[in-house]
């Protein structure tokens, strides 16, 4: 059978893994944007919503690519924070005036950011990330720290029509430190729902099967999942 391609159009390595995980065994072959002969075009994320950015980027990548496209946006959004950091999660440490590292793993990953290109870089940035969201709860107890991972996922046709979207969210909480050495983003202080396998430990914690079982991702993806399994066995 044919392998069907599908463009994720992230430059985030972890979410690749990620999706590559949830459709093993189908006839999909997912491509990264390194794959590609050309970088995607800059997509404006100025959408009040995670689904408006999301099918934004999903329809502008389709109709660029002549590919079938998936898009996510995701991120965090805390009870005590009024939502926030909400659709800015990845660059929340940029806005506002520019603060100094203040954990070694942040200064670590500034440096080798450097000589290590994007992926390090990336690191750098969830490290700063982390760290203003442990300043703006400074004080505020485990009981008033709830918080929920939010992801939205868009697929669109090669005409840049959308064929489906769909959202997935994980609650929990936000830890008072950093645990665990897994995932990526604010996985290190996410600490894990009210029920579940993964429960009491954070996102970074635990191992990619469970990870996927009770993600923000892992239940978009699962959402998701009929729609591509129909496309794999399209003839």
């Amino acid at each position: 059978m044919t392998e069907v391609a599908v463009l994720f159009g992230t430059s985030n390595p972890g979410k690749l893994r990620e999706l590559r995980r949830m459709v093993a065994g189908l006839s999909l072959r997912v491509l990264g944007p390194e794959e590609l002969p050309e970088p995607l075009p800059e997509v404006v994320e100025d959408g009040a919503t995670f689904e408006e950015n999301a099918q934004k980027k999903a329809t502008v990548w389709a109709r660029w690519s002549g590919l079938l496209t998936l898009a996510d946006d995701s991120g965090l959004c805390v009870d005590a924070l009024s939502g926030a950091p909400g659709v800015h999660s990845a660059r929340w440490s940029e806005l506002g005036p520019a603060l100094r590292p203040s954990s070694s793993v942040c200064e670590l990953c500034e440096a080798a950011s450097a000589e290590l290109g994007p992926e390090a870089g990336r690191a750098a940035r969830d490290e700063r990330n982390n760290d203003k969201l442990l300043r703006q709860l400074q004080g505020v107890p485990d009981a008033l720290r709830g918080a929920e991972y939010r992801a939205a996922l868009c697929l669109a046709r090669p005409d840049g029509s959308v064929l489906a979207s769909v959202v997935g969210c994980c609650r929990g909480r936000i830890g008072q430190a950093r645990r665990g050495t897994g995932g990526f983003g604010y996985d290190p202080l996410f600490v894990t729902g009210l029920a579940g396998g993964g429960r009491g430990r954070t996102m970074a914690e635990l191992g990619p099967e469970e990870k996927d079982a009770i993600s923000h991702r892992g239940e978009a993806f699962r959402s998701l999942f009929p729609v591509l399994a129909g496309l794999a066995r399209a003839p």
